[in-house]
């Protein structure tokens, strides 16, 4: 039997998500060597989101690839972590065959705890377990000072440990920039932001300073900043959400409908990216598109906490209008499945904003703001939270 990695693994709880069988069993032998008390497999990524949301993990080893569907592991990843449904001391790392440099560069964007190329050995996997655990020790004092939401005592942790050039700094950094954006306290982000990019220029920072800018009400600077990124980086799906939020608050709900667009053809099984244009194209008249965006969201997410039923609320007004009874009847029937009540109280939420006619709304149409309800299309994309968990706002590297 392998050396246990640490004193506490014995207590952990892990889960493998991977279609191979083959590998499932590799690696759960593995992690059992190494001295894991309770491992869980799943085939499949809708059961693996299911267990993520209900039940903690302490490790979570998740292929990137998954075979009859383009959802990838990253994209889990992303869900999960702007949902708030990953807790900060879970170690998530992606075990894939991709080696191309544009993969790897997307897991460290995407503030991955590990990221291990297949075929693999114990060893690489046990190393690459013992660091992530450790900087989750490291930085425990920051999680836990979120977790209480002490936001105020967190961002002075991160910042002490930026100046100091502690370890894993640039992942404190990023957390606490975060942390400044949540508090209010933009300028002071931005200059956290602008201190990473002069010690290297990474996409995450760049996108910070646009956000900061943007909670700075600096309009303008935010997006040249977003156009730069955007153009330096095009397959950084993140910074379209960013420039889709500035869009609609500006007015410009065509230009926004088209980045949401984008977005989601990145992301092409991304729930919240899918909703947002879904729900864009809704008070656009753009009723085709809208129906088939909340079809798939609705699709990949219905039993999912990411899943918002204001999407259901549309999709129901827009079958209701089109005298599709068959589409609405499956609207009601997703309703009624253990989720009435999430319905329900999206129905009311939401009900004062929906346009008095939407086959009205259909045929006003365009995409300038004569034709939208501005009040509902704004409200509808707005976003849930300003801050994410502490690791969705991590960095994968310690550099």
């Amino acid at each position: 039997m392998t050396q246990p990695l640490d004193r506490d693994i014995g207590n952990c709880r892990a889960l493998i998500i991977d279609s191979n069988p083959t590998s499932r069993s590799i690696l759960a032998t593995q992690l059992r060597d190494f001295g894991v008390g309770h491992v869980v497999q799943c085939s499949r990524i809708n059961d693996a989101r299911r267990q993520l949301e209900v039940r903690e993990f302490d490790v979570v080893l998740c292929d990137y690839h998954f075979h009859a569907g383009q959802y990838s592991g990253q994209e889990l990843l992303d869900d999960l972590r702007r949902a708030q449904l990953l807790p900060f001391s879970t170690v998530f790392i992606m075990v894939t065959a991709e080696a191309s440099y544009a993969k790897v560069a997307e897991a460290a964007e995407g503030a991955l705890d590990g990221y291990l190329l297949k075929p693999h050995t114990a060893t690489a996997l046990g190393a690459r377990l013992k660091q992530a655990r450790h900087r989750k020790r490291v930085l425990k004092d920051i999680f836990e000072a979120i977790e209480a939401n002490a936001f105020d005592e967190a961002a002075r942790l991160c910042l002490q440990r930026f100046h100091d050039r502690g370890e894993f700094w640039l992942y404190a950094a990023r957390i606490g920039a975060e942390l400044l954006l949540r508090l209010d306290r933009a300028k002071d982000a931005q200059k956290l932001y602008e201190a990473v990019i002069a010690t290297q220029a990474l996409p995450w920072a760049r996108l910070g300073v646009a956000r900061a800018q943007l909670d700075d009400s600096q309009s303008a600077p935010a997006q040249r900043t977003l156009e730069s990124l955007i153009g330096d980086q095009p397959g950084y799906a993140d910074a379209y959400d960013v420039m889709g939020r500035l869009q609609v608050d500006q007015g410009q709900f065509g230009q926004a409908l088209e980045t949401y667009r984008q977005a989601s053809a990145l992301t092409p099984s991304s729930i919240t990216r899918l909703q947002k244009q879904g729900a864009l194209a809704f008070y656009l008249g753009e009723r085709e598109e809208s129906t088939k965006a909340l079809e798939r969201a609705a699709l990949l997410g219905i039993s999912s906490k990411m899943f918002d039923f204001q999407s259901l609320v549309l999709l129901a007004v827009s079958r209701f209008h089109d005298r599709e009874s068959k589409g609405l009847q499956r609207c009601l029937a997703c309703a009624g499945e253990g989720t009435g009540q999430r319905a329900a109280q999206a129905l009311r939420r939401h009900r004062r904003h929906l346009p008095p006619d939407a086959a009205a709304a259909g045929r006003r149409g365009g995409g300038g703001r004569e034709g939208t309800d501005r009040r509902a299309a704004r409200r509808a994309l707005r976003p849930r939270s300003r801050v994410q968990s502490a690791d969705a706002v991590g960095a994968a590297a310690q550099r």
